[in-house]
């Protein structure tokens, strides 16, 4: 029997909504304008004759009809993946298609694949490589290494390692105003990055200070661009712990309280290298042999320079209801 259903592409636009928490990013998403994606959503609650979200001037939020029809419609979505995907080119399924973020990718992973080559010469890897997290799903990609605190909603996760900081500065820069206390740090200017974090607060609280909103501040994109504005002397801040030991060694950087002062910190507040996937991906064979090497090949101390705190942990999802809520 056949099944009565809404448009198929009405069902499409209403998950990306559902997903996205806006009209305008699931258009982004779906490569539309707003105005299509609202039709497509006004088509669809006419055909079930339910209201699925309620309209407010800055945002939308998901009724009890939407939370009902949210899981079934992914589920189905996501069937349509794994049929669409078994019947393509078996090449195409030894292929993995990686997002990394640029310290990961240049520091450890990159000198690196050399080994998960020769171990899996038939698994063809494609990289990207950036900053800021994609959408996997509408990318392609099958997995992303990211910089962060965990947590990120509808993704599974396995903690890879720390990246363990050590706060510096230029010589010539603690000259001019010496950091000889904790307090000397709040007379300085800061490097920072432009990711959401909370190592200088939490810095600051190891030492027994309390942060102030007086001190300037230069946010940069990457390592490599805060490493090097340290080495112009433009400010104080943190650097990851090889560079920060290599440069420290150099003579070019100072560690005024010690190259261990961020080890005390608990795990939860030390920035860490996920691996992140879609819960559908997690049996992926190529993903898994990736997954398996990573671990055991490069996430390791004669690779990152220090023994990490990371365990590998049962996946976590974020919640789907606090997202939609």
């Amino acid at each position: 029997m056949r099944h009565r259903l809404p448009p198929l592409n009405t069902l499409r636009v209403f998950e990306a909504i559902y997903r996205r928490g806006s009209i305008r990013q699931a258009a982004d998403e779906l490569c539309l304008t707003p105005q299509a994606v609202s039709q497509q959503l006004k088509l669809l609650e006419s055909s079930l004759g339910q209201e699925l979200f309620e309209r407010n001037i800055r945002s939308l939020t998901p009724t009890p009809a939407a939370h009902l029809l949210y899981e079934p419609v992914k589920q189905g979505f996501d069937s349509l993946a794994k049929g669409v995907l078994a019947v393509t080119d078996k090449d195409a399924r030894r292929t993995l298609v990686l997002h990394v973020s640029p310290y990961f990718a240049t520091q450890y992973l990159i000198r690196n694949l050399g080994h998960f080559k020769a171990e899996f010469p038939d698994i063809d890897v494609r990289m990207l490589v950036g900053v800021e997290m994609p959408d996997l799903q509408q990318q392609g990609i099958d997995a992303a290494i990211h910089w962060g605190y965990g947590g990120i909603p509808l993704l599974s996760e396995t903690p890879l390692v720390e990246d363990l900081k050590v706060l510096v500065a230029a010589p010539s820069l603690l000259a001019r105003l010496p950091v000889n206390m904790p307090e000397d740090l709040l007379k300085h200017s800061l490097v920072l990055p432009l990711a959401e974090n909370t190592l200088w607060q939490d810095t600051l609280e190891l030492l027994g200070l309390r942060q102030t909103n007086q001190q300037p501040a230069l946010q940069l994109h990457t390592h490599d661009a805060m490493l090097e504005a340290m080495l112009a002397g433009l400010g104080i801040g943190h650097i990851s712990y090889l560079d920060a030991l290599a440069h420290i060694q150099a003579g070019s950087l100072v560690a005024p309280f010690g190259v261990d002062l961020l080890k005390q910190l608990p795990l939860e507040k030390s920035p860490r290298f996920f691996l992140y996937y879609r819960p559908d991906r997690k049996n992926y064979p190529v993903l898994k042999r990736f997954s398996e090497w990573l671990q055991s090949d490069v996430c390791r101390p004669e690779v990152i320079g220090f023994e990490s705190r990371c365990r590998v942990e049962p996946e976590r999802v974020s919640d789907l209801d606090a997202r939609a809520a």
